[in-house]
């Protein structure tokens, strides 16, 4: 689906991925650019406390240590860059 960068470089999310992704005015989103894609993530209320409580949990795994965090752990599950 495609999408047109307004004036002040915003973007509107098409109605049918709000929808599939519930997403809501007011919801957080996080955004972010890696390996050449923007990614974005609807943030549940949790999610940050989460990620903090878990940050560093996987130190000494032999392949997930290098990674920041659990998204980056489970991208590289489902084969994502």
């Amino acid at each position: 689906m495609k999408t047109k960068v307004a004036r002040r470089h915003q973007i509107t999310i098409p109605e049918e991925i709000r929808k599939m992704a519930k997403i809501a005015v007011g919801d957080i989103l996080d955004i972010s650019y890696k390996h050449g894609k923007i990614q974005v993530e609807k943030i549940d209320e949790n999610w940050d406390k989460v990620m903090k409580e878990t940050r560093g949990a996987w130190r000494k795994h032999p392949v997930f240590k290098e990674m920041d965090d659990a998204v980056e752990i489970v991208n590289w599950m489902r084969g994502k860059k």
